[in-house]
């Protein structure tokens, strides 16, 4: 407790340090005012005088009535612009899944989008070795705790933001309640402040793959002309829609021949396939586009260097460049924004909160 002797003079000993011309510099204030001094003891306004008023006390006029103000209407809330998700999957490995998910984050970074690209195959990420980045955190860190995801995040080439997936790391492709608590909390930020965010799921119809290509508000189905490819892409837009019925996908053909050939051999395979799944899956699939084979793609590989950068008037960056600007250019209000956020219906397809 302070002396009420200290906390009465205080004030005053402050103004005498000035009045006998000391600076009341810092040594001098700290002299005055002591460590145990309770925040708001000291005030630098005169101390008031109270004195007994003699005789009856003056008569006042009214104060006059404070105008009368216009009604302030309440601000207007402006809605939070929610992040977009599109989900890069596929039916086999092989059909440049990865590539076309770098590839496009790159180029809607370059279109002025602010991207983040999460890899989600969990358990063999590879979209790091894409871009030459050597990751001393991933996201298996998150999902055991032992790191946050701004100390996970990289900054990839041409300015998206990467959250690196885990290699090697077997418990990672099928998590568990917990786990995806774990994830989602920490990555339900993005919704927020990306524009974009590009998932490169798995290939094939894990649990997690379905999950992340349902929550997506738009599933890039990459594939091949190869019938295998074909049958296995067919496979993942039938299990998508049973556990998504809305989903909204668009098939990608990769690897096709130059000019007009390939686009009349990426047409085919659409056609192919739009018309298996409006017979049997009373569905139709979105045609995405068509990226021809290009040796500046395997070129770009070995460099670990995303081929739109490393080319850039490649054949291919030209092909990417085209989905890109079509993906950039969807209504984000009248589609997104009514089917809410990505990692709030994420949360919802993995039950989170289940067992």
């Amino acid at each position: 407790m302070i002396e009420p002797s200290v906390q009465l003079d205080q004030a005053t000993q402050l103004r005498r340090l000035v009045e006998s011309g000391r600076h009341a510099d810092a040594t001098a204030v700290a002299s005055v005012l002591t460590p145990s001094t309770p925040s708001g003891a000291v005030s630098f306004r005169p101390r008031p005088q109270h004195r007994r008023p003699i005789g009856p006390a003056p008569q006042t006029a009214p104060a006059p009535a404070p105008p009368r103000s216009r009604p302030t209407r309440p601000a207007r809330v402006r809605p939070v612009q929610l992040a977009r998700a599109i989900a890069v999957t596929s039916g086999k490995g092989g059909v440049g899944k990865s590539n076309l998910a770098v590839n496009l984050a790159v180029t809607l970074g370059r279109l002025g989008r602010k991207v983040c690209l999460l890899d989600a195959d969990l358990g063999m990420a590879n979209a790091d070795v894409l871009c030459n980045l050597k990751p001393k955190r991933t996201l298996h860190h998150v999902v055991t705790g032992r790191a946050r995801l701004a100390e996970v995040m990289l900054l990839g080439p041409g300015g998206f933001r990467l959250i690196p997936g885990a290699s090697g790391v077997a418990g990672m492709a099928d998590l568990g309640p917990r786990e995806r608590g774990l994830v989602l909390q920490q990555l339900a930020v993005l919704d927020r402040v990306a524009d974009i965010i590009i998932i490169d799921c798995a290939a094939g119809i894990s649990t997690n793959v379905l999950a992340f290509a349902a929550a997506a508000h738009t599933t890039l189905l990459a594939t091949t002309s190869e019938p295998p490819a074909v049958t296995d892409a067919y496979g993942m837009v039938k299990s998508l829609v049973r556990v998504a019925p809305d989903a909204r996908m668009q098939l990608v053909v990769n690897m096709v021949e130059h000019g007009t050939a390939g686009t009349e051999e990426a047409l085919g395979v659409h056609g192919r396939m739009n018309r298996v799944t409006q017979a049997f899956l009373k569905r139709s699939i979105d045609y995405g586009g068509a990226i021809p084979h290009d040796p500046a793609v395997g070129a770009a590989v070995r460099h670990r260097l995303p081929f739109t950068l490393f080319a850039p008037g490649s054949p291919a960056t030209h092909a990417v460049t085209g989905i890109a600007r079509r993906l950039a250019g969807i209504d984000e209000d009248r589609c997104d924004q009514a089917r809410g956020g990505f990692f709030s219906r994420l949360a919802g397809w993995l039950g989170a909160g289940g067992n």
